[in-house]
Formats: C-alpha cells, sequence, structure tokens
C-alpha cells in the first residue's frame, strides 16, 4: 500500500513511517524539515493524491484540517482509501490549567485547531462512505521530544493502532482513544 503521511520525521509520525516501511508499505512523506510545507495545501494534496492511505499526521493552524478537505474532494467515492486523522485526548475536555512551563492560550488554540479537524472528519463522512475516515487520538506518548514518566511507550502505541484496524478490517473505526494505563489489566 501507498501510505502518505504529514510529519513523518519526528514523533508519533516518525514512528507510523519506520513501522509501516518495515511492514512492506512505501510511504511518502511529508515534513517541513524535508521541505515541505502543509500550508502548501494544493501542492501537498498532490503528492498525497495518487496513494491509497493518508495519515494526517502533521499540524499547524489549520491546515491538517485544509488537507483532510482537499484529499477528501480528490478521493471522494473511491473505494479503498483511507484517511486516519492524528488528534488528541485534549479535544475531549476543555483545557483548565497546564503545568507553568506550558502556555494555556498556545494549548487552547491548538485544541481547537483538532476540534476543528474532529468536526470535518465527522461532517465528511456523512457524506459518502468512501474514502474511510478516522479520528485517532492520542493520549500522552513518549516521543523523543516527549519522554516525561506516565507516557505510553511511542512503538508500542503506534502498533497498537496499526494493530487494532489491520486485525480487524471488517470493524469500521470512526474515532479510537488511546493513551497511558494506571492499571495492569488482563482478561
Amino acid at each position: 500500500m501507498k501510505i502518505a503521511i504529514t510529519g513523518h520525521t519526528a514523533g508519533i509520525g516518525k514512528t507510523f513511517a519506520e513501522i509501516l516501511k518495515n511492514r512492506g508499505h512505501e510511504i511518502i512523506g511529508i515534513s517541513r524539515s524535508e521541505g515541505e510545507n502543509i500550508h502548501r495545501t494544493n501542492h501537498v494534496i498532490g503528492i498525497i493524491e495518487p496513494c491509497d492511505f493518508f495519515i494526517n499526521n502533521a499540524q499547524s493552524l489549520y491546515a491538517q484540517t485544509q488537507l483532510l478537505y482537499g484529499v477528501w474532494k480528490k478521493w471522494q467515492g473511491q473505494k479503498n482509501k483511507f484517511i486516519w486523522n492524528i488528534s488528541t485526548q485534549m479535544a475531549q475536555q476543555p483545557i483548565n490549567s497546564l503545568p507553568k512551563d506550558q502556555d494555556d492560550i498556545t494549548m487552547s488554540e491548538y485544541r481547537n485547531q483538532k476540534i476543528a479537524l474532529e468536526d470535518a472528519s465527522q461532517q465528511l463522512r456523512w457524506k459518502n462512505y468512501w474514502p474511510v475516515i478516522s479520528v485517532i487520538r492520542p493520549g500522552a506518548v513518549a516521543t523523543e521530544h516527549n519522554k516525561e514518566e506516565n507516557r505510553a511507550d511511542v512503538h508500542e502505541w503506534v502498533n497498537f493502532i496499526i494493530d487494532i484496524f489491520s486485525k480487524n478490517p471488517k470493524l469500521k473505526i470512526e474515532e479510537i482513544s488511546v493513551g497511558p494505563s494506571k492499571y495492569d489489566f488482563k482478561i
């Protein structure tokens, strides 16, 4: 499968790219560090259009939502096209207070941008079955930029997300929130 991933050189996007490449997929990476800019929406959509799968991961203002709409328009009605929109669990509740080293307003803006992405995903799912759009909400995930305690290992998290979708192909997963657990729960 040919998979486009924005933000493929760091964090969750990098881990998706590595793991999916190791599983035999062709990765089309789109990252600022490699000269691409997701604000050049039409250009980026042109890169994504020939792919089968789009992991809409990189976030900058509302560009992630604009890319969703643009790719959806190109892929509308085409079977076997999939979009995973990487959101955040912060979109599920208002931000009350953050540690002193984080800016409440900046995080509030980030949250609202992700809410726009989720709302657009929901709206587009009502218009046409294809492409299949899923919203994936990471909780606290330990990436190279964020290795605080009580975070899920990024490789375990990405493998879990890929496995939950690929091992259950008959289930349509519209939204999923997955983060670290404080419990050692086994059935």
